[in-house]
Parts: structure tokens; C-alpha cells; sequence
């Protein structure tokens, strides 16, 4: 798999055109921007200054899109062909016309509902006073008695007995939590009752001006004036529906075409500008050139320069993964982990193959197996086009390795008669009467993806003209050396007890490879510059800190070769794992009546494929990222943006 090519396009034109070929720009779908300053030093636009421009769309946006609020008009994406507005001083006046008319309807309205909100509220704190009879002007208008309204907690209601009577407390209505009422005092005691009553958490209520009479009679005019202001209100509100509904489709089409016009104002900061000409750079997938030339064909005041992707240094060149349709819904894996760089290497079917092997290994089960490989396609056609892609794959690697252990929906008898009928004695593999061979495998597996990833890291390495990085690293030839010679090692010694393990053998394929490791900084300047360093950045480092820092990181490496490696015994744990809860799910139907048996079998299905094929899923992630994507791979890539004017609702 391959990284898309990619070319490096510059675009010189007039500065009236500046819009027009932004919009082109955008219509492509192809075209990634650059910043139009940062060139190289030699380059012959290093005058070029950008554009500082005030985006005269932003007001009248934000003002069109408060107006349809109030209209209750839900904005959406329409085709603006008709609306002739095109300065921001002509959407402006579009806007101001809009507010000038539904001034005093929303004047009116606004002040209706004000009111309401206020006689509604007066209306709440004096129906907690009823049985009040006496005018409320007259209550606080005496001129030797201080008076006060409000609630008081009922804790503080019991507590008024113990102080001395120099006021008296009217309650009118009770809660579960509060007491309403009025304390009267004389004048002159004020100060003190207030911070008595204020001690036991009295809340004043004030009685608003408007509030006139009894309580009843306050209760009855604020219903009336209540109801006096709906009617205006409601009369405001069917104006401005009208109003909405004679003038949606404009303010439509203008919002459509403001959003439009401010997102492509918005590139004009990446846009350089030298006297009347104005420049723009970026980058195009190589396949797209000829659909990307046709867009500016008859455009007489633009020209476009097509260069190598590598013409501008200041410029990074943006990664877009080449997959084939078997590999594309591992895409989203790679990209989790990151983009590759433009030189880079594309991981992506490395993944696909590794990703549905590991997971065809773990969870292997016939029809389980081809239950994921349905959904997968049901998830891809309905939410998910990648993630259903990747399911089916790992259905069908599920079906393919449930075949092998003889697995059907957790029954491993099902599929006995098949193999004996073929003349298969070697088949089925039920996991637990092949336990040892399952957790050797698994590591074997292990051994074998680590080996391989070396060889990636090795090739692109060279491929980088890295020396130290391809021939004297952990993960470079050494590496792979150290590492394969102790494998095979081991295994020759202890499974086939064939003693490779000799003198030579250590010290040309063990000791020499850990020799390189650990003085791979030198080695490599030694080849490159062919002189010997003990720091890659140039400093002095001594003697004695180059071995002290390279022991400790030799110790690193050696504990991750052992660490990686075991990893790869949750493969096998796995496999043992799916088979133990497959098993407790026939135990359980075999403990209960032959009616409830196929609920059993359904339902402990079931939780095993959401939960175990969930944290299988996962498990094989962190396989590829910690174990395999660690030793070859940088997911410092930069992505593919082109630019776009979408359409969108959420002002900024």
C-alpha cells in the first residue's frame, strides 16, 4: 500500500479576482491551502505581506441569524442562485430592512411578555398572603409602624417564641418548608427585629408598586392585566409569524449565501498580496491535476503553476493513505494512531492482515463468527461504512478459525461428524485439550510480528538513509539479530533440545548485535561522518555517562523484547477464555428445562460475542500500537484538508 502522490500548486491573480478563485478553490474538493508567506528564503515572494482584511460578513451574519431566531425560523442549507446580495454592506441593508419591520411588532411583544413576567411574579408572592384584607398602601403606610412581608423557614417560626415581644409575627400560608407572613414593630425598633428576623433566615418579599388593594382584589387586577397582555402578545406574535412565513425563503437564501461568502473571506488570511496581485499556494493528490486545471480553464486573470510537492521546504506536504478496497476500513485504525509522513511508510494493509488474523484467532466461533460478518454488513450500509468493513473481515477470519477449533455458537461437537466424513483426523483443535500448543502458538505469533516489524523498520530506515536507525538500533539489523538468535535459541533448546546455543554462536549472533545496540550512536556517526560522537546532538557527553545512559537504555530494550513478547500470550488467553465462557453457557443449558434451553443458548451468545468481541477488539489495538507499531512506525504524518465553505448554523 502507498501514500498518494501529491503536487504543489501556486496561483497568482488579480486582486479583484481574489474571491472568484477562492471559490474555485473551494469547488475543487482537491485543494489543501497553505500559508502564501512562508516561502523559502530564497524565494522571490518574500515581500508578499497577508491579507488583514476585516470580514465584512461576520456582523451582518450574526444580525440575519438573531432575526430568524426571533422568527422562529429554522436555518437550513438552500440554493441562493436568486438572492443578488453581494458586500457586506449589501447584506447590512438587507438586515437592517428586515429589523426596521419587525420593530415594532417585536417592540410590542417583548414589552407584553416583560410585563406578564412581572404581574406573574407579583401574582405568585400574593397568592401566598391570601386571607389579607386590608389594602396594602394602607399597611405600609403607617408612619409609627414598621412593616415587613415575606417567608421564614419553619425552624425559625418555632424559635420567634423565645425572644422578647417587642413585634408580632401574621402568618398566612404554610408549606413543608416555609411560613409566609408579616412582622409588624414599632419604628423605632427596627433595626433590631430586621437583624433578628434576618438571623432566622427571613426572606423579604417585596410587594411591587402596581400591586393595589387587598390581596384578593391585587390577585383579581393582576389576573386581568395578565390576561390584557397576553392578547397583545399573542396579536404581536401572529404578525411576526406572517411576517416569517412571507419572507422565509429570502432569508433562506441570504443566510445560505452570507455563510457561504464569509467562509470563503475567512481563507483570505492564508492569501499573500504584492501591490495588485495576489498569491495562494497549496496542494493537490497528483490524479486530481487535470479536473483541478479544467476548474481554472477560461480564466484569463489567474494562473496556476503545478511543482514537485517537495518545491517548497516551508511546506509539508499532506498524507492521504492509497488503500485497496480489501485494506480501506483499516484506514481508521492507522489514523487513530496517526498519519504517516509524506515519505512515509502507509501501514495500512500490514494492519488489515495482522488485525483479522489476531481477531479470527481470539474469537473463533463458526456462528458467532458469521453473526459479526452479518452485522458488519448491516453496520456498514447504515452507520458505519469503515467499522462495518473491518466487522465482516474479522467475521469471516471468526468463521475460518471456529471451523478449526470446531466451534459452532459454543457447541464443539457440531462439526465432528465433517471431519470424520473428509477423512480429517487432526481436526477439530478444541482449545483446552490443546492448551500447551495454543499458548506456544500464540507467542510464536508474537516472535514472528515483532521479526517483522524489525524488517519494516529496517527498510524504511534505509529508505530514510538513517543508518543508525536501519543497521544499529534495537529495531535495526542488530536488533533483529539479537532478538531472532535468542528466539531461536530458545526454542531450539527447549522444544527441540538441539544445542545451537554455542560460543560462536553467542558471540557473533548475541554478543556482537548488543555490542552495536548499545554503542549505536558512534557506530553510526562513525559511518556517516567517519568520525566517532557519543551524542547524536553534537554535545560532549564523557566517558562514563555514555555507559551509564546506554546501560539503563540496553536494560529498556532487552525488557522490552520480553515484555512485547509475553504480550502476545493474551492471544492464546483469549482463545482459552472464549472457549471457558462458551462453556459455562452450555453448563447453564444443561441445568435448566428443555423450554428455557434456547434462551440460555441465546442470550449467553450474545453476551459473549458484545462483551468478549468488545474487549477482544481492543486488546488487538493495543497489540498494534504498543507491540508492532512501536518498533517501525511515527504517526507524525500531516492530514489531507481541503478547503471547504460548508454550510453551518454555529456562529464564532
Amino acid at each position: 500500500m502507498a501514500i498518494e502522490k501529491m503536487e504543489l500548486v501556486s496561483i497568482t491573480a488579480g486582486r479583484s479576482s481574489l474571491d472568484d478563485v477562492l471559490e474555485k478553490c473551494c469547488e475543487s474538493g482537491c485543494f489543501q491551502m497553505e500559508n502564501a508567506i512562508a516561502s523559502n528564503p530564497g524565494s522571490t515572494h518574500r515581500s508578499l505581506q497577508l491579507l488583514n482584511d476585516k470580514n465584512p460578513f461576520e456582523v451582518p451574519l450574526k444580525g440575519l441569524a438573531s432575526i430568524a431566531t426571533e422568527l422562529e425560523i429554522d436555518l437550513k442549507e438552500t440554493d441562493y442562485s436568486a438572492c443578488g446580495l453581494e458586500t457586506g454592506e449589501d447584506f447590512t441593508a438587507f438586515c437592517d430592512g428586515l429589523e426596521e419591520k419587525l420593530a415594532e411588532a417585536s417592540k410590542t411583544k417583548q414589552a407584553a411578555l416583560k410585563v406578564i413576567s412581572e404581574r406573574t411574579a407579583a401574582k405568585i408572592q400574593v397568592e401566598h398572603l391570601k386571607g389579607l384584607n386590608e389594602d396594602f398602601d394602607r399597611i405600609f403606610s403607617c408612619k409609627h409602624v414598621h412593616v415587613r412581608v415575606g417567608k421564614l423557614p419553619l425552624e425559625g417560626k418555632q424559635k420567634l417564641d423565645y425572644y422578647d415581644k417587642d413585634f408580632f409575627f401574621v402568618p398566612f400560608e404554610q408549606d413543608d418548608k416555609y411560613c409566609w407572613g408579616m412582622y409588624f414593630c414599632p419604628k423605632d425598633s427596627r433595626e433590631i427585629v430586621d437583624d433578628m428576623f434576618a438571623s432566622l433566615y427571613f426572606e423579604t418579599i417585596r410587594i411591587p408598586d402596581f400591586v393595589k388593594g387587598n390581596t384578593a382584589d391585587a390577585a383579581r387586577l393582576l389576573n386581568e392585566e395578565i390576561a390584557r397582555e397576553q392578547e397583545i402578545a399573542d396579536k404581536a406574535d401572529k404578525e411576526l409569524k406572517g411576517f416569517a412565513s412571507a419572507h422565509e425563503a429570502e432569508i433562506q437564501q441570504a443566510y445560505s449565501k452570507l455563510v457561504h461568502k464569509r467562509n470563503i473571506f475567512r481563507l483570505h488570511k492564508k492569501v499573500g498580496t504584492l501591490r495588485d496581485k495576489v498569491y495562494i499556494k497549496g496542494f493537490i493528490p497528483k490524479k486530481k491535476r487535470s479536473k483541478f486545471e479544467e476548474l481554472f480553464k477560461g480564466f484569463e486573470d489567474a494562473e496556476v503553476t503545478f511543482m514537485p510537492p517537495d518545491a517548497d521546504s516551508s511546506c509539508v506536504p499532506p498524507t492521504v493513505l492509497k488503500n485497496t478496497p480489501l485494506t480501506r476500513p483499516y484506514a481508521m485504525l492507522v489514523e487513530m494512531y496517526g498519519l504517516p509522513d509524506y515519505t512515509g511508510y502507509n501501514p495500512t494493509a500490514f494492519v488489515a492482515i495482522t488485525y483479522t488474523l489476531l481477531f479470527g484467532i481470539m474469537f473463533g466461533d463458526l456462528g458467532q463468527g458469521f453473526l459479526i460478518f452479518l452485522l458488519g454488513l448491516l453496520v456498514g450500509k447504515k452507520l458505519h461504512k469503515q467499522l462495518g468493513g473491518m466487522m465482516t473481515r474479522c467475521g469471516i477470519s471468526s468463521m475460518i478459525f471456529g471451523t478449526l477449533y470446531g466451534s459452532v455458537f459454543g457447541f464443539e461437537e457440531l462439526l465432528d461428524p465433517v471431519y470424520e466424513s473428509a477423512g480429517i483426523d487432526f481436526l477439530p483443535l478444541p482449545p483446552f485439550k490443546n492448551t500447551t500448543f495454543i499458548l506456544l502458538t500464540a507467542v510464536g505469533i508474537g516472535v514472528g510480528l515483532i521479526l517483522i516489524s524489525m524488517i519494516l523498520n529496517i527498510v524504511i530506515g534505509f529508505k530514510e538513509h538513517n543508518i543508525e536507525k536501519a543497521v544499529f538500533s534495537n529495531n535495526g539489523i542488530a536488533g533483529l539479530v539479537f532478538y531472532g538468535s535468542i528466539a531461536a535459541g530458545v526454542v531450539c533448546t527447549m522444544l527441540f533440545d538441539v544445542k545451537i546455543m554455542s560460543a560462536p554462536f553467542v558471540l557473533l549472533l548475541i554478543v556482537i548485535p548488543a555490542i552495536c545496540i548499545f554503542c549505536r550512536v558512534p557506530f553510526a556517526a562513525a559511518v556517516k561522518y567517519k568520525k566517532l560522537k557519543l551524542s547524536e546532538d553534537g554535545e560532549e557527553m564523557t566517558v562514563g555517562n555514555f555507559i551509564v545512559e546506554n546501560f539503563f537504555e540496553m536494560f529498556e530494550y532487552v525488557l522490552s523484547y520480553v515484555s512485547n513478547t509475553m504480550s502476545f500470550l493474551r492471544v492464546g488467553g483469549f482463545v482459552l477464555s472464549h472457549a471457558g465462557m462458551m462453556l459455562v453457557v452450555t453448563t447453564l443449558m444443561n441445568m435448566v428445562g428443555s423450554g428455557a434451553k434456547p434462551v440460555v443458548v441465546v442470550i449467553g451468545n450474545a453476551f459473549v460475542m458484545v462483551m468478549e468481541g468488545m474487549i477482544v477488539a481492543i486488546q488487538i489495538i493495543r497489540l498494534e500500537f504498543y507491540e508492532i507499531f512501536s518498533r517501525f512506525y511515527s504517526g507524525d504524518g500531516k492530514p489531507f484538508e481541503p478547503v471547504k465553505a460548508e454550510f453551518t448554523t454555529e456562529l464564532d
